[in-house]
């Protein structure tokens, strides 16, 4: 991949500091509305569908991947980002706030499930909108060598502060005098209120120049150009085919909480016993994953990925077989699900590597907007095919769903093992 425009090495350190307040910030806003155990559970009070249920933690990942290509065009043509991810940051935040006045004030079931799932797409949405600035913005200002480095740090130190979201949650949920859905709306707030200066931070990033596309190219273009792509790219092929089977992969972990809630009795309060768990798992298991990245490569984090998400599967089966055979009760048993929660939050912290320093280092220059773009949003196609998880349930309650997910890791554990290290490569 061609050098990035150069920038000072003091320019470096302060876009490094903003760019990792960035994402401590945004990991504790997260945790406090955690798509696949708070807002799962949320939804799960409005509506018995697991369909609608499963819906929610798509989201979360099909609004920020699905845009991606069909901006991919206008911002190529652009030399600086910025002004793109400023406009979806402003998108975004108001869609929150909005999201947050309106679970306070409305109390009829059906109407607060509609304007949760408009408001929450057009938050999410907007996200997808940024990304691609995001990743540009990023690549321009970090060099290859540190962006290990910044994912760990941005998470790890977002973890640290994200410790006390699970207490928060306890409380805000568990709290007398805030009922269904006041205490939602009251983590919605706290998310607004920390969102905010994140995006700031970002875009307080000095961003030099880069190359730009002089030629206007229509989406019909850019899909062409794609399609291109993934002919002529075998390796990017592969790498995509991994990830893809990754993203499957996630059909679960919304319904790890929702099974503890049906089969375990686990009460509201114990989300935030779960989202601690999680998240003190991601912050023990960061910089590990960082330096691991950044001494060994990339492919390595995403084996060792998908090994962590089959263990986790398996636990999760064990525990079904478990609990059907004592057929037992008592407040213990919510408990038991704690490590499909570690394991989980363990694993966390390796896919945003995956995700992004991986493909940073496997697509050119010029033409990464379209390379992330692309990936992006067949990511989003995907994500969106694992709402089905909901109907999978239906069918063939939990065990079944983990099963499939369980066959799709091993599936991407031997996709990875033919990737290439592209360090090793242009060693």
């Amino acid at each position: 991949m061609s050098s990035d425009a150069a920038i000072s090495p003091r320019e470096v350190r302060r876009s490094f500091a903003l760019n990792v307040f960035n994402g401590a910030a945004f990991e504790l806003a997260e945790k406090l509305i955690d798509p696949p155990l708070v807002l799962t559970w949320f939804v799960s009070q409005l509506t018995g569908s697991n369909l609608l249920i499963g819906l929610v933690a798509t989201l979360a990942d099909a609004g920020w991947f699905l845009p991606q290509m069909f901006v991919s065009a206008p911002i190529q043509r652009m030399e600086r980002k910025m002004p793109a991810y400023t406009l979806a940051a402003v998108i975004r935040t108001l869609a929150w706030i909005a999201l947050a006045v309106g679970v306070w004030l409305v109390d009829d079931p059906t109407t607060l499930l509609v304007a949760f799932f408009v408001l929450y797409t057009t938050a999410r949405m907007s996200g997808g909108l940024a990304g691609l600035s995001f990743f540009d913005v990023t690549a321009k200002t970090i060099p290859v060598q540190r962006r290990g480095s910044l994912f760990a740090l941005r998470q790890f130190l977002g973890g640290v502060a994200g410790l006390s979201a699970g207490w928060v949650i306890r409380v805000v949920l568990g709290h007398p005098q805030l009922p269904f859905p006041h205490g939602h709306a009251v983590l919605f707030g706290l998310y607004c209120a920390i969102m905010i200066p994140a995006l700031g931070a970002f875009i307080a990033i000095r961003e030099p120049a880069g190359p730009a596309r002089r030629e206007r190219a229509t989406l019909g273009t850019q899909f062409r150009r794609a399609g291109a792509l993934l002919r002529a790219d075998r390796v990017y092929r592969r790498y995509m085919a991994s990830r893809l089977v990754l993203g499957l992969t996630g059909i679960a972990l919304p319904f790890y909480a929702i099974y503890a809630k049906n089969a375990l009795g686990a009460p509201e309060w114990m989300v935030g016993v779960y989202v601690f768990t999680r998240v003190a798992a991601q912050l023990l298991a960061n910089l590990p994953w960082g330096w691991l990245s950044d001494r060994y490569g990339n492919r390595r984090v995403m084996k060792y990925v998908h090994i962590g998400n089959s263990v986790t599967l398996l636990i999760a089966l064990g525990l079904i077989a478990l609990v059907s055979g004592l057929q037992v009760e008592g407040s213990w048993l919510p408990y038991l699900a704690l490590p499909l929660f570690l394991l989980n939050g363990a694993v966390t912290p390796a896919q945003v590597l995956v995700g992004s320093n991986f493909l940073l280092e496997l697509v050119p220059e010029n033409d990464r907007p379209l390379y992330l773009g692309l990936s992006n949003t067949l990511m989003g196609s995907v994500v969106l095919v694992s709402a089905l998880s909901g109907l999978l349930v239906d069918l063939f309650d939990f065990a079944g769903l983990f099963v499939v997910g369980l066959v799709l890791s091993v599936v991407g554990y031997a996709l990875t093992r033919g990737l290439p290290e592209p360090r090793e490569a242009s060693s």
